[in-house]
Parts: structure tokens; C-alpha cells; sequence
């Protein structure tokens, strides 16, 4: 039998944690919020043709080797290694994303861990919403988070929504059951998500990024950076100020001359 991919000790490097690694709440957490604060979500790699691969190997190379962020596939798929490596137990799941004119297919990966009997939440990989530290799937309880606070609703027909507060009014962020999904379930995913017209990523640049303070979002090219008192929008207008804002936020190093472009959407840019 082969030896795994999945380096720990690179792993753990690579996302500043020099916590406890026992089977417990406070490792889940602890994992999840050091992954959340040091690879940022983004889908570059799209819009500059290349393919997304979610195999071990690959993760591992990109987002550890190569100091690179990713999607949910790829953020999510790197936490589920790690999270299998350590001997929790992980049942991964998909959720379907609430958009304004509803509910989209299942696309989007995330995770559910047991931990003495009690299931937790994890999901590294939604973007400027997403969870910074894993929470137990307890209903209408809320959590807060930095600058967000989440709650989980039961539904009938959906199972759970995950929703976020924004502004005093709770949001919707997607929906998801405890059935357990595969990797040719994600791997069909992915591909749908890295190739269709119709996917979001495929149209545009989007990258995430929380700290302790702000969250810091990137869309096309346009930065924004959220605090708890405001919000400052920075736009992108040059490939200097673009490349300068890619590294000091994300720490992502895109080769000079490189071009990030759409081709189901207006969106171009020479770096």
C-alpha cells in the first residue's frame, strides 16, 4: 500500500498551528480557525485556464507546496485530509447555495465531525461568509464569530440552513442533509464548477480572506475590506495595484504577464 500524501507536519507549517492534536472540540476548532486565517479562498487558477485537480496529491502541491489558495473543493478537501489524518470522524457532505432567485443544485462541499456523539459543522472553503471556527449543529443557537454571527434552522424539505446575520437581518447561506457524499460525487462537482458558463467561477475572480479584525474580499477587481464600523472598496485599476493587493492580502504571487480572463463573461486583466 502506498504512504498518504498528506503531510501533517507541512500542514500544520503551513497554517501556523502549534495547538493540541487530540480528538476533541478544541483541536476541530483550533484546525479550523488556523486554516480559515492563513490560505485564502480563490479561484485564479480558472481564469487562467488551468484545471482543478482535488486528488491528494494535488492539494497538497498547490495549496501547501505552493503556498496557493483555492475553492471548496480544494480548501475543504485539504481540511478533510488533515481531519482523517488525525483520526476524527468525518462524514463529508454537500449543500446547495441560496442565490436570489433561490436555491442552486448541490455544489458545494463542506463537512459534518463527531465528536463524543455530537455533530460539529466544519467548512473552510464559502468564501467572505464563511465559518471561521467549526460549530456544533445545534438549532437556533446562535454563534458568534469575529465579525459575523451564524445559527442554524431546521427545514422540511432542505434539512439544515446555515444562515448568517448581516446588518440585523439573518441571510440564508446554503442548505444541506447528513447524507454522506463521495469522491467521484466531488469530483463530478468540481467539474462543474470549474468548467460551466453557468458557474459563478468561471465568470469572475473571487477571493476571501478573513483576519481577526476584518474580512478582506476580492471580486474581479474590485477589494473590499470589511471592519466592524466600515467598509473600505478599493478599486484595482492597474496591474501594479492589483498584483501589490494579491501578495499583501492573500499572499498569492501570480506570474508577471499572466492574463486572468473569462470567456462567458466581459471580465479581462493583464497582470
Amino acid at each position: 500500500m502506498s504512504a498518504s500524501p498528506f503531510r501533517l507536519d507541512a500542514y500544520l507549517e503551513r497554517i501556523n498551528y502549534r495547538g493540541p492534536l487530540t480528538r476533541s472540540a478544541e483541536t476541530l476548532k483550533g484546525l479550523h480557525r488556523a486554516q480559515m486565517l492563513s490560505i485564502p479562498f480563490e479561484n485564479f487558477d480558472i481564469l487562467l485556464g488551468k484545471p482543478i485537480h482535488i486528488d491528494a496529491d494535488s492539494l497538497m502541491r498547490k495549496l501547501i507546496d505552493e503556498r496557493r489558495g483555492g475553492y471548496c473543493h480544494e480548501l475543504n478537501g485539504l481540511f478533510l485530509l488533515a481531519l482523517q489524518h488525525l483520526g476524527f470522524a468525518v462524514r463529508p457532505l454537500a449543500a446547495r447555495v441560496s442565490a436570489v432567485d433561490g436555491w442552486k443544485r448541490r455544489s458545494h462541499q463542506m463537512a459534518m465531525v463527531e465528536i463524543e456523539g455530537k455533530p460539529w459543522i466544519a467548512d473552510v472553503g464559502f468564501g467572505g461568509n464563511c465559518l471561521i471556527e467549526a460549530v456544533p449543529l445545534d438549532l437556533d443557537r446562535e454563534f458568534p464569530q469575529y465579525l459575523d454571527t451564524y445559527r442554524f434552522k431546521s427545514d422540511a424539505r432542505l434539512g439544515f440552513i446555515l444562515q448568517h446575520k448581516l446588518a440585523e437581518q439573518w441571510h440564508n447561506l446554503y442548505a444541506f442533509s447528513l447524507e454522506e457524499f463521495y469522491a467521484p460525487d466531488y469530483m463530478m462537482m468540481n467539474y462543474y464548477n470549474s468548467t460551466s458558463p453557468d458557474s459563478f467561477f468561471v465568470q469572475h475572480i473571487v477571493g476571501a480572506i478573513p483576519t481577526e479584525e476584518a474580512r478582506i474580499i476580492i471580486f474581479d477587481t474590485e477589494l473590499k475590506i470589511r471592519r466592524p464600523d466600515e467598509t473600505t472598496t478599493i478599486q484595482l485599476k492597474d496591474k501594479t495595484a492589483y498584483r501589490e493587493a494579491l501578495e499583501r492580502y492573500f499572499g498569492i504571487v501570480l506570474p508577471a504577464g499572466a492574463r486572468l480572463q473569462s470567456p462567458y463573461s466581459e471580465f479581462s486583466f493583464q497582470l
